[in-house]
């Protein structure tokens, strides 16, 4: 009966805190690495833990949103999920990589999706919205970050100036600094975008970082204001 009880409460926890918790995983999956100071043991031991955190996080997201989910969109949730855990360390095959990228980057925009569609429904102010606004914005950098990636696979490396090459890794961190840079217009300017396409989706996510940031605080104001 405690156990039943646990596993309630546990239940209750999880769907309650669903964003709040989605946004934990984003931040370590996104910014963790400034926790280890060798990225090699960062990449060999935790990053794939981090993709299934962020995989278990989202689809609770989804289940808060709707409580069931159709067949086609479960499979490509678990097509997405397999991609991703079973070819994580199978990087000799460029195919494989190209499978892998595409297919987290798929299932990005399908958070990022419902995500919104939280945050435009009609809704209290309350920890939850909060939590979800972040959730949103570090959705845009984590879906730049892929397409990056997926650049670097198409273009080599004369996508970006200064970056460090060295490993999956090292390209992966440089990378969520150069997005968060340009999302959020800070623009360090010490990497440069140098292919047409790199030049063409950072200029994309400059304009929908401020776009994002100009609609929330509008959104934030009306929901503020309506309760009132």
């Amino acid at each position: 009966m405690e156990i039943r009880t646990q596993k309630r409460l546990f239940s209750v926890f999880i769907y309650k805190y669903c964003y709040e918790i989605l946004l934990v995983t984003l931040l370590f999956h996104l910014y963790g690495s400034v926790l280890f100071y060798d990225l090699n043991f960062y990449e060999k031991y935790f990053r794939i833990g981090n993709v299934i955190l962020v995989y278990l996080a989202a689809t609770n997201s989804f289940f808060h949103r709707k409580n069931n989910i159709s067949i086609l969109f479960g499979a490509i949730l678990i097509f997405t999920f397999c991609c991703n855990t079973g070819l994580f360390y199978l990087n000799n095959y460029i195919s494989l990589k190209y499978l892998r990228e595409i297919s987290f980057l798929i299932f990005l925009i399908i958070t990022t999706y419902y995500t919104f569609s939280f945050l435009f429904s009609p809704h209290r102010i309350d920890k939850a919205l909060i939590s979800g606004t972040i959730v949103g914005y570090l959705l845009l950098i984590e879906i730049a970050v892929r397409i990056f990636l997926i650049l670097f696979l198409i273009e080599d490396s004369s996508v970006l100036t200064n970056i460090d090459l060295e490993h999956h890794t090292s390209i992966y961190v440089d990378l969520v600094y150069y997005c968060t840079n340009t999302a959020t217009s800070i623009g360090f300017a010490n990497m440069l975008p140098i292919s047409q396409n790199a030049k063409m989706v950072s200029s994309i996510l400059g304009l929908a970082g401020q776009f994002y940031l100009v609609i929330i605080m509008s959104m934030m104001i009306r929901k503020f204001t309506s309760n009132k």
